[in-house]
């Protein structure tokens, strides 16, 4: 499959997010989350059923299929690095970086991904408190701490990020 349009992308997220709070997925609370319409929430889930992405069970649950549940928590991943970066690197209001966030996640790629992973001394959780899922794709443990052995975590990530820019740690920013 070529790259996932947005809406694709945003209803993954929004149908792994309501699992995560233990809210059954349902159309009904997709419209709600995103503002959509029922009809419109409606004919984008009959294509993402059609795309192989998930399923809608006999009772209206809607379930992703592995390789759905692999393009969410990837999106889901990048979103909550994005408001890793965005509030504790660069500052941003806690209010606007969800909403940034939800930007990022669709334009933010791989190698992109990995640096700020790195750059950000490698989270566990977003600054919500929210585990970021998929870590170990990135070369990180899923859904524990961060390994005690690599020292303590930088309290300072905006001196860390800094750092990283300077020659010789690969970084492009002065």
């Amino acid at each position: 499959m070529s790259r996932l349009i947005d809406p694709t992308e945003r209803y993954l997220r929004t149908v792994l997010e309501l699992e995560e709070e233990g809210v059954v997925p349902l159309r009904a609370r997709i419209a709600e989350r995103l503002g959509r319409s029922g009809p419109t929430v409606s004919q984008t889930v009959a294509r993402m059923a059609r795309d192989g992405l998930l399923r809608v069970a006999g009772d209206r649950r809607l379930e992703l299929t592995p390789e759905g549940r692999r393009l969410a928590t990837r999106v889901l991943r990048k979103h909550r690095l994005a408001e890793c970066l965005l509030i504790d690197v660069i500052g941003l209001a806690r209010e606007e970086a969800h909403a940034e966030a939800c930007r990022w996640e669709h334009v933010l790629g791989e190698a992109a991904e990995r640096r700020v992973y790195e750059l950000l001394d490698r989270p566990a959780r977003s600054p919500y408190g929210r585990p970021i899922p998929g870590l170990a794709e990135l070369g990180g443990a899923d859904g524990t701490a961060r390994d005690p052995a690599a020292g303590p975590r930088d309290p300072h990530p905006r001196r860390r990020a800094r750092a990283l820019a300077r020659p010789g740690h690969g970084g492009r920013w002065r």
